[in-house]
C-alpha cells in the first residue's frame, strides 16, 4: 500500500518539529542546570565521585533508584567522619550534608544565617501548588501549638480520646468475634484526620465527611505537589503552576464550603469576647488562631486566610501521623512472636489507665513501653530521612570543617543512617519495640544508669524526626497522646493480626527517592474483643 506523499511530508513536518521542541527543552534545562545553578566550592567532596565537580548520570539517578545506599555511603564515609559532603537531590538540586557532630553548630545559627523556614520554603514549593509562601515563612499557626496547646494539653486528650473512640468504632466495627479485614494506611488516615480535628474545629465538623476527606485531600496534594514542583527547573514551575494549583484550589473551595458556618460562628464569638473582655470560647487550634489574627495579624483575619492556615496546621496532624500509626501497627504484628509485643502494650496501657482513671500527663509517662514502640517506629520508618533542614542566608559560612558554603545553598543532616549506625544501635535494622524501654527501666531500677533523651518526643543526634532545637516540631507532644491513645485504644479493644496473604510478614516499606513510603495497600484483620 502506497502511503501519499502529502502525508509523509506533513508526518516529516510534525516529526521534525517534535525533535525541535525536545531539543529547545533540553537545552533549556541544560541552561537552567548551568548558569542558574549554586556554584560549590571543589574542595567539598561530592558524593561517589572521587575528586570530580559535577555529579554523573548515574549517580544523579541512583538518588532515585537506591537512595538508602546513596544516604548510607554519605554518612560512611563523610558524616560519621566530621566531614561535610555534598549529594545529589530532587530534580536539579544539590543538598550539602553537613556532619552528625555538627548538630549544635547548624540549630545554634541565627536565622538570618541560616533559615529554617527559607529551607521548608524550597522543599513545599508551596506558593506554586497550594497557596502563598508566607504559610511557611511566617508559619505562626504552628508556633500557636508550642505557645498555647501545649499548654492545655491535659484538656484536649479527654476530648482527644473520646473521639478517638467514636472514630476506632465506626472505622474498626464493633462486632464482637466477627473477623475484618482492612486496609490499614486509609483506614488509619480517617481516624488520624477525625481525632485531629476535635482539637482543631471541634464537634460537629470534626465528623463531617466531606470536611474531612478534603483536608486529607489537600494534605496529599501538598506533598505531590511539592515533588513535583521540586523536579523542575526554576524557570517551569511558574509557568505551570496555575495547573499544578487545580487540585488543592478544588478541595480548599469543598473545606471553605464546609468551614463555612463555623467560621461566621465563631467571629461573632470572637467580637463578643473581645467586647466583653474575655468571655468563655472554644479551647481548640481554629479559636486560637483567630484570636492570633485579630491581635498579631489583623491583615490575615478574613475566611480565606484562616481557611489556608488552618490547612496548613492540618498538614502535619494528619499526613505525619497517619504514616507513623500505620507504621506502627505493622511492626507491633511483626514483632508480636518474638516479644509478645501485644500482651505487653496491652497490660502496660490497664495499669497505666487503671491507676490514673483518665488520660493525663502522668498517664502517658507511665507509658515506658509503648513509648519505646512508637520512638524504635520513627528511628527505622520515618517519612522523611533528612532533617534540621536550612537554607544559607549569607555569603560563605563556614562550616566547622572549613567549607565555605554558598548564598542559596540547602543544608540538612543525614537521619536515616544516623539513627540506623551500627556502632550506636545493636542489630540497627531490626525492629526491637523494647530497646529504648529497657534502657530506661535498668536505670531506673538502678538509680544510675543513663536514660536521659530516650523518649519519644526527646530530639538529638541519634532520633531525628522532629528535628531539632528552637526549630523542633512545636506539636510532638500532642501527637504523642495521640499516638498512645490510638496503640492503647487498639490493643485494649481489638484483636488483630496480619491477613492469611501475608503469612505472617510485615507488608515492606518503599523507598521513593529519600521517602519512606508505608505500605499504603497492606492489610490487616481484625475483630472487637469480648470485654
Amino acid at each position: 500500500m502506497m502511503v501519499p506523499s502529502s502525508s509523509l511530508a506533513i508526518f516529516s513536518s510534525v516529526f521534525q518539529n517534535v525533535i525541535v521542541d525536545v531539543l529547545l527543552f533540553l537545552a533549556a534545562l541544560y541552561f537552567s542546570s548551568r548558569f542558574f545553578s549554586i556554584r560549590y566550592p571543589p574542595n567539598l567532596p561530592r558524593v561517589r565521585e572521587n575528586g570530580k565537580t559535577r555529579f554523573s548520570l548515574r549517580t544523579r539517578l541512583a538518588y532515585y533508584t537506591d537512595c538508602a545506599n546513596l544516604f548510607r555511603e554519605a554518612y560512611d564515609t563523610y558524616s560519621k567522619h566530621g566531614k561535610t559532603c555534598l549529594i545529589p537531590g530532587l530534580g536539579f538540586r544539590n543538598e550539602v550534608i553537613v556532619s552528625s557532630t555538627s548538630l549544635r553548630w547548624i540549630t545554634s545559627q541565627p536565622d538570618h544565617v541560616l533559615s529554617s523556614a527559607e529551607g521548608f520554603r524550597e522543599v513545599d514549593q508551596l506558593e506554586f501548588h497550594s497557596g502563598p509562601h508566607e504559610l511557611v515563612t511566617d508559619p505562626w499557626q504552628g508556633m500557636l501549638v508550642k505557645r498555647d496547646m501545649n499548654r492545655i494539653l491535659e484538656k484536649l486528650v479527654a476530648v482527644l480520646y473520646d473521639e478517638l473512640q467514636n472514630a476506632f468504632d465506626a472505622r474498626f466495627g464493633t462486632k464482637v468475634n466477627e473477623w475484618t479485614e482492612i486496609t490499614l494506611y486509609e483506614t488509619m488516615k480517617c481516624i488520624v484526620a477525625q481525632g485531629s480535628s476535635r482539637f482543631t474545629v471541634g464537634l460537629p465538623l470534626c465528623r463531617n465527611e466531606a470536611y474531612l476527606t478534603n483536608c486529607s485531600k489537600y494534605a496529599d496534594n501538598f506533598v505531590l505537589g511539592a515533588g513535583a514542583m521540586g523536579l523542575l527547573p526554576k524557570f517551569l514551575r511558574p509557568i505551570l503552576s496555575p495547573l499544578a494549583m487545580l487540585p488543592n484550589k478544588s478541595a480548599v473551595r469543598t473545606i471553605k464550603r464546609e468551614l463555612k458556618p463555623l467560621y461566621e460562628q465563631r467571629m461573632k464569638l470572637l467580637q463578643r469576647s473581645a467586647a466583653e473582655n474575655g468571655s468563655d470560647e472554644p479551647q481548640d487550634h481554629l479559636q486560637m488562631i483567630l484570636r492570633c489574627a485579630q491581635s498579631d495579624h489583623p491583615s490575615e483575619l478574613n475566611f480565606n486566610d484562616i481557611t489556608l492556615r488552618l490547612c496548613i496546621a492540618n498538614l502535619g496532624s494528619f499526613h505525619q501521623t497517619s504514616i507513623a500509626v500505620t507504621n506502627i501497627i505493622f511492626n507491633i504484628l511483626a514483632s508480636d512472636p518474638e516479644y509478645n509485643t501485644i500482651a505487653v502494650l496491652r497490660n502496660e496501657a490497664s495499669q497505666a489507665t487503671q491507676d490514673e482513671k483518665s488520660w493525663t500527663k502522668t498517664t502517658i509517662a507511665k507509658m515506658i513501653r509503648t513509648d519505646s514502640v512508637l520512638r524504635e517506629t520513627l528511628r527505622l520508618n520515618s517519612f522523611g530521612n533528612r532533617s534540621v533542614l536550612r537554607r544559607v542566608m549569607v555569603d560563605d559560612l563556614r562550616t566547622e570543617d572549613g567549607i565555605l558554603l554558598p548564598k542559596g545553598a540547602m543544608v540538612s543532616m543525614l537521619a536515616h543512617p544516623a539513627q540506623s549506625d551500627e556502632a550506636i544501635f545493636a542489630n540497627p535494622l531490626k525492629f526491637d519495640p523494647f530497646r529504648f524501654s529497657r534502657v530506661r527501666e535498668s536505670a531506673a531500677a538502678t538509680a544510675d544508669g543513663d536514660a536521659a533523651g530516650l523518649t519519644f518526643v526527646s530530639t538529638g543526634a541519634r532520633f531525628l524526626p522532629f528535628g531539632h532545637g528552637r526549630h523542633a516540631c512545636p506539636g510532638r507532644f500532642l501527637v504523642d497522646f495521640e499516638l498512645k491513645m490510638i496503640v492503647a485504644y487498639l490493643v485494649t479493644h481489638y484483636d488483630f493480626a496480619f491477613v492469611d496473604a501475608d503469612h505472617g510478614k510485615r507488608p515492606e516499606t518503599a523507598w521513593l527517592a529519600e521517602a519512606m513510603l508505608p505500605p499504603s495497600a497492606g492489610k490487616i484483620k481484625l475483630r472487637r474483643r469480648n470485654l
